[in-house]
């Protein structure tokens, strides 16, 4: 049975723009794959380890939002609560929430909600089930340091609490998930199993709930909600919404073709070129080019393809027509000549298109790459479907349905393509090309005032091309007034700092190299390249222990200035700098472990560095743990022994403690040839390992998505130079440290794609003109048309950049892949005029420009309406990829064919080339009589057939040139 997967991999939700090569790629990949090869226990075959579901998968934020000063009412908690009871009633809700607890005691963690401050959660002094006092026990709670810190997160930006007065806009609650689900380990394949398990429950049993009080309010509340995996599985749906789409786009297009051409054969068979264009293009792409990817840029394309497409068959259609009122000796002869005008004419158009999305597939970017490559073999697809199949189309036509009329509609009855009695075609869209539109270009004072009205826009829309910045923000799917955009930016904006807060964490990573990825394709999304250890790694040495200890000092006790460059984070209530230290948990951990009855009075502290007295006292007195009566003196694994006993809690009370929740995925622990040994509490649990990776992570200041590559890079560069400096002056042991960002989408490498797609406009814009230039001129064979189109050409590309500031919008992802495409997408209509102007046989510019217009004018009109038509059922879109795209592709066209018909136009009529002037044929002949080496008093042999030449000394001298064959040579009757 056929597979679509086996041809294409759709990834709607997933968007490839990763450097490959990049080290800030490199070492988060690491960081992610770590646990993949199984050489960390616990971590990937055994789930009890693990904890099911014991750490957050996804997180489902509620919001609930007032017009007045405050939610923090009795009526409006009360409708707070009754939704987030009705949510967990639900019954599978059970099987996908976080669990905590012990063994044999575990439950649904309760939402983390403003309520849990009122129903005894947090002790029985916060226990007003009934709101009677909300201000008092809100102000018990900010009382105390742990529970000051939750509350700030359900506070607004505009939220505060006394003892009289609880107010804030806004709050929200907080639905965890939990992963590993039943029975599934962690690696990352199955994790993403699991996440798609979580997807569906909240798609099937959650989101009815929600969008009825999304439609409806929470009591007299607003409500908003927002979750990674709820919002996916509404992207996935919205994509095949605004697919659809594509559909009124080609009804559109198929109604106005079959309107312009008045043959339904016509138009089916052209639209039949069309789409199968599309079909065979990804056959191509899949097979040949061995790309699988298919992603949202790709839909893109469709859009593209209709406009394109249509405008190649105007062109076909109405060359066809405009050589009915020439006489040919014969079908075939009229058939040639039509097909080597069109042909050349959307030659010099497709291929300009081609370069424009071949230029991006040589971007490093994935997305940027196959979505160039494919919508390049797209066009060519197109281009040799219209060449080779529409003139048989034509031919079929001709024969049997020219003159056919549609039965009961006048209106229908296909136009002649005989010429009128005073010589003019009939179309009135031609006529007006060639009369009044001509008369207003080439008027004497209205080609000034149109030349004036140009130069004024182009003096606007550059103000606004100056204006243009890198966005900061983040991939956004949908526009800030849809309720999942308005629901972002509240999480990022709307609350106080809280712990909750998307901030960029620096993770300073022992252990890893970078991410081997030398076996994987770059077209393979799915690959994990191969994780390189750091064998050095090792923190038994006491150095190693007190130079990071130290580290974690250094890293709270920054000087003023460089805590400006790292922009480190301090708790909004406690005012500390934001450190997950896993030694200074050690030291606290064991300092309280020392106290305890069992240990001896000769006991030695108990805290970092190890020594073999520590470890020694720490084995004897825990014999229930390690089951031994004497300690190997060769034990090396001292430091894993202690941290181990602390990870575990005592190995005594299971996975569940609040430490191991917290480091364990920050260290992993793989078993020791010589030290490893099992626990007596539990055989499954090893003592003795060996510590194979850790990180120390910290928070910054900096929100997620709120920075540009112009700002975020030089960060990045103070953290490389701020840790290596550290590293630098560590044990050997710890030598091979690296700092990153995976958590987040890995913001510090954002930063560098971001700047790549800059580059990457920038560099298909100049490429584009550089390659259009080139083309139009050798179509046209001079360099002053050339030079004029292409001119035109960069008018419009700026009108597209000045259009991003002027919408409000700022130079982010999609915004960098239209400005690299707008070179292509703008080529057409001026690259038509050009090469009408340069196939006309008039001597003068004017007579010239008339006859451009006359030719060409229906055909740009034609195509330019389709793609707008196109475009207009874009820009109906939900999702903001598709909305934008819809809008760059108007503007585009719109600028297009404005520039070519006004200015292109009346500059043409106004200094456009004449006889010879600019003309490239000359030169091409004087080369070719270089190579030859014929002389300038050499003559043609007219008897010759154009293929030889002699001295001048007569037909018959005997003196001809011994390049070629001499005239004498050739018989009289030649």
């Amino acid at each position: 049975m056929w597979d679509s997967k086996k041809i294409v991999n759709f990834k709607f939700d997933v968007v490839p723009l990763d450097l490959q090569d990049d080290p800030t790629f490199l070492r988060s990949l690491a960081w992610k794959y770590r646990d993949e090869d199984g050489t960390v226990v616990g971590k990937d075959t055994d789930v009890t380890t693990i904890g099911e579901r014991s750490q957050v998968a996804d997180s489902l934020v509620l919001m609930y939002l007032t017009g007045d000063s405050t939610v923090f009412t009795k009526e409006r908690l009360l409708a707070m609560k009754q939704l987030e009871d009705r949510l967990l009633r639900v019954e599978e809700y059970k099987k996908f929430c976080r669990l905590t607890g012990g063994s044999g005691t575990r439950e649904c963690a309760k939402p983390i909600s403003i309520l849990r401050f009122f129903d005894g959660t947090y002790g029985p002094g916060l226990n007003d089930t009934t709101f009677s006092n909300i201000p008092a026990t809100l102000f018990g709670a900010s009382q105390v340091p742990l529970l000051a810190q939750l509350l700030q997160l359900h506070l607004g930006v505009d939220g505060s609490v006394t003892q009289t007065e609880a107010k804030s806009s806004i709050t929200r609650t907080i639905f965890q998930f939990g992963l590993p689900l039943d029975g599934y380990n962690l690696k990352e394949d199955n994790k993403t199993e699991q996440l798609l398990k979580i997807r569906r429950f909240q798609a099937d049993f959650f989101s009815g709930i929600l969008n009825e009080a999304l439609d409806s309010g929470v009591g007299d509340m607003d409500f908003l909600y927002f979750g990674t995996q709820i919002v996916t599985y509404n992207l996935l749906q919205q994509v095949i919404w605004d697919l659809l789409l594509a559909v009124g786009s080609l009804l559109f297009i198929f109604l106005f073709v079959l309107f312009m051409t008045k043959s339904l054969f016509l138009t089916s068979f052209g639209i039949f070129s069309i789409i199968s264009s599309f079909v065979i293009a990804t056959l191509v792409y899949s097979f040949i080019f061995q790309y699988k990817y298919f992603g949202i840029f790709h839909v893109l394309s469709i859009f593209i393809i209709l406009g394109i497409g249509a405008d190649n068959i105007f062109v076909f259609v109405d060359n066809w027509r405009a050589t009915a009122h020439l006489e040919y000796t014969s079908l075939e002869a009229r058939l040639s000549a039509c097909y080597k005008r069109a042909a050349i004419a959307t030659f010099c158009t497709s291929l300009t298109t081609m370069v424009a999305f071949f230029s991006n597939a040589l971007s490093p970017l994935l997305a940027v790459q196959s979505f160039g490559l494919f919508s390049g073999i797209l066009v060519f697809v197109n281009y040799m479907s219209v060449i080779i199949f529409f003139p048989a189309v034509l031919i079929m036509y001709h024969y049997y349905w020219d003159t056919w009329s549609w039965p009961c509609f006048r209106c229908k009855k296909p136009i002649k393509d005989a010429a009128s009695a005073d010589g003019e075609r009939r179309h009135p869209i031609v006529r007006f090309f060639r009369g009044p539109f001509y008369n207003l270009v080439s008027h004497r004072v209205l080609r000034w005032v149109l030349l004036a009205l140009c130069l004024g826009i182009i003096i606007v829309f550059s103000v606004f091309a100056a204006k243009l910045k890198p966005d900061e923000e983040s991939i956004k799917y949908y526009k800030n007034e849809h309720h999942f955009g308005k629901a972002a930016l509240l999480i990022r904006d709307g609350f106080k700092p809280s712990t909750e807060d998307k901030v960029i964490k620096v993770y300073m990573v022992w252990g890893l190299r970078e991410q081997d990825l030398s076996t994987c394709a770059k077209t393979d999304i799915n690959c994990k390249g191969v994780t390189v250890w750091d064998k050095g790694f090792d923190l038994n040495p006491k150095r190693a222990q007190s130079a990071l200890l130290d580290f974690c000092e250094k890293l709270k006790n920054l000087s003023a200035t460089q805590n400006e460059k790292l922009h480190l984070r301090r708790n909004p209530v406690t005012g500390s700098i934001e450190v997950q230290c896993f030694l200074e948990h050690i030291n606290t951990f064991m300092k309280s472990e020392r106290n305890k009855t069992q240990y001896p009075a000769n006991t030695p502290e108990l805290t970092l560095p190890t020594s073999e007295s520590k470890v020694e006292h720490l084995i004897l007195n825990n014999s229930a743990v390690y089951n031994v009566t004497s300690v190997n003196p060769l034990l090396y694994r001292q430091f894993e022994t202690m941290m181990g006993y602390w990870l575990h809690d005592t190995y005594r009370r299971g996975p569940t403690n609040y430490d191991y929740s917290i480091y364990s995925p920050l260290l992993g622990e793989g078993k020791d040839e010589f030290d490893t040994r099992p626990t007596a509490i539990d055989p499954t649990t090893d003592w003795g390992t060996r510590l194979v990776y850790a990180a120390i992570v910290v928070n910054t200041t900096l929100k997620v998505g709120t920075l540009g590559y112009s700002t975020g890079i030089p960060i990045v560069e103070a953290w490389d130079d701020f840790f290596k400096n550290q590293v630098s002056v560590m044990p050997s042991s710890l030598a091979g440290g690296f700092q990153c960002t995976p958590e987040s989408g890995n913001p510090w490498h954002g930063f560098y794609v971001q700047k790549k797609l800059t580059d990457t406009a920038v560099q298909g814009i100049a490429l584009g003109l550089s390659l259009a230039f080139v083309v139009i001129t050798l179509a046209t064979t001079n360099v002053i048309t050339g030079f004029l189109a292409t001119l035109d050409i960069g008018f419009v590309t700026l009108m597209v950049v000045g259009l991003i500031p002027m919408a409000g919008w700022k130079l982010g992802v999609l915004e960098s892949l239209n400005l690299s495409l707008v070179v292509g997408l703008s080529v057409d209509y001026v690259v038509h005029l050009a090469e009408g102007y340069h196939s006309s046989t008039a001597t003068n510019r004017l007579d010239r420009t008339r006859d451009m217009l006359d030719h060409v004018g229906i055909s740009i009109l034609s195509g330019a309406i389709t793609t707008l038509g196109a475009a207009v059922f874009m820009c109906g879109a939900v999702i903001l990829f598709f909305m934008q795209f819809g809008i760059f592709m108007f503007a585009t066209i719109g600028f297009s064919l404005f520039f070519a018909l006004l200015g292109f136009s009346v500059i043409m009529a106004l200094v456009g080339p004449q006889k010879q002037t600019g003309s490239l044929v000359p030169v091409f002949w004087w080369v070719r009589y270089k190579l030859r080496g014929r002389k300038s008093h050499h003559v043609t042999c007219k008897q010759c057939e154009g293929k030889g030449f002699h001295g001048g000394l007569g037909e018959d001298s005997s003196q001809t040139s011994g390049a070629v064959a001499a005239g004498s040579n050739v018989p009289k009757q030649l």
